[in-house]
């Protein structure tokens, strides 16, 4: 016998709209599912939408019928802006295509060729935070995240070849490019981007600066004898399957911007939340402390350290627990389905939510309590695959979830050979939840010195 969703009403003409599009969105997304069930149905505008909010109901949309759970949603649309036909935002035959020439250039073994790009960067970083800390100063770690991650991946995209007028460019870019567009994914309307204000007149110049840059730069690569271990490289030369043939300019372009908007911020909020939840567990931040000292001592870390470092892994995954990246992803369905029970029509939309996921009480023991030995092997087997899923789940698994394991871990332990990050009197931690989960006020903290 299938069920057809029930859900909450809304208001006439409108639906739900008000509720999705406020900063307490995913408070009422666990509402509804607390009184509606694992599948939920509810209107935006004239559209039907679905909340699935069960691990099994997801592995299926994932997996068994990924075909049919597509991404030609509206906020997809609105990514796509920016990033072209990418491994990220391409669908069927041309996802596949795009996905089996990148996807070995993204194994664990040749990240970790650039580990040292990371650790170059982050020096750089905590070189500047000790004239900080000699002057007392507060730091605000969101910033600074942001700052080294998008070092990190411009380095690790273009190792040598961006000037510090090019990486003052992109840098200066980029805060509002992302602020855009995540509005644009939060409020897919067409029509209020046309209007010609100032803030969309700038939104396809600041593209366009970005491609010009990226494309001057393939083109520097195509006629240089110089082969740089980056990623940019590898993406060079990987090859089509079917044909033989390289990644076309354009398809080099959106690979490189997605990089650039998929692994940069993420990254960077996550290790502001794992910044102050440190400062809030002495007794996490001490097996940090000792796991580092004990591996590491005082020097800079290499890949073969990453796998030696298991606590301070484990610490980066309960971070992103708590608070996912994405917290909430969107899906077409292309046709009717069952899923589990329930009936869907097809010509809806699908919402899921990892921030859900992540604190179901059905699946998690004390969901809000911060805890990295749920992470240990022993937790991670018996666990549905499908109750964490920071880097989505399927075939779709995000590309480069091996990158951003390395960097977070290798940020988190040449931090902590140097510093402890406390935070200032005064902080206001609080969750705002858009495109991504990051904190509404940032993380200040005052920087003292081990």
């Amino acid at each position: 016998m299938h069920i057809k969703p029930q859900g909450p009403k809304g208001y006439p003409f409108i639906g739900n709209i008000a509720k999705l599009a406020s900063a307490n969105r995913l408070d009422w997304l666990q509402s509804i599912s607390d009184t509606y069930g694992d599948v939920v149905r509810f209107k935006l505008l004239k559209r039907n939408v679905y909340l699935v909010n069960h691990p099994d109901l997801v592995r299926d949309m994932l997996t068994r019928n990924s075909k049919n759970y597509t991404k030609k949603t509206i906020g997809f649309k609105m990514v796509k802006v920016v990033l072209g036909e990418s491994t990220f935002t391409a669908m069927g035959d041309e996802w596949r295509r795009k996905r089996l020439a990148v996807q070995p250039y993204f194994h664990r073994k040749k990240i970790a060729n650039l580990a040292t790009i990371m650790t170059d960067c982050i020096e750089e970083m905590l070189t500047e935070w000790e004239t900080i800390c000699d002057h007392g100063k507060t730091l605000e770690t969101t910033d600074a995240m942001m700052q080294v991650t998008l070092k990190v991946v411009v380095k690790a995209l273009f190792s040598t070849a961006l000037s510090d007028e090019d990486i003052q460019t992109v840098a200066d870019i980029f805060n509002p490019l992302l602020a855009a567009t995540n509005q644009r994914v939060v409020l897919p309307f067409p029509l209020l981007y046309k209007l010609p204000s100032n803030r969309n007149k700038q939104y396809p110049q600041f593209i366009a600066q970005l491609d010009d840059i990226i494309y001057r730069i393939i083109r520097q690569r195509k006629v240089t004898d110089e082969k740089p271990m980056d990623l940019l490289q590898m993406l060079m030369d990987a090859t089509d399957e079917e044909t033989g043939q390289p990644l076309s300019d354009e398809d080099l372009r959106n690979e490189a911007m997605t990089m650039f908007i998929a692994g940069h911020e993420t990254t960077a909020n996550a290790m502001s939340w794992l910044w102050s939840i440190l400062a809030q567990q002495p007794d996490v931040r001490a097996k940090v402390e000792q796991e580092v000292d004990q591996v590491l001592g005082t020097r800079t870390p290499v890949a073969d350290d990453f796998s030696n470092l298991p606590y301070c892994q484990k610490v980066f995954k309960e971070t992103m627990r708590l608070y996912p990246p994405v917290p909430l992803l969107p899906r077409h369905v292309e046709n009717d389905d069952v899923l589990g029970k329930y009936a869907l029509k097809g010509g809806s939309d699908v919402l899921f939510s990892a921030y859900l996921l992540h604190r179901h009480p059905d699946f998690w023991e004390n969901p809000e309590t911060f805890n990295p030995h749920r992470f240990d092997a022993d937790a991670e087997k018996q666990r549905h695959p499908y109750a964490y899923i920071p880097f989505g789940g399927g075939p779709r698994l995000c590309l480069g979830n091996n990158f951003a394991m390395m960097e977070a871990v290798f940020i988190l332990a040449m931090t902590t050979q140097r510093f402890k990050l406390n935070l200032t009197p005064n902080a206001n931690i609080k969750p705002l939840i858009s495109l991504t989960t990051r904190p509404k006020y940032g993380v200040p903290v005052i920087l003292e010195r081990r």
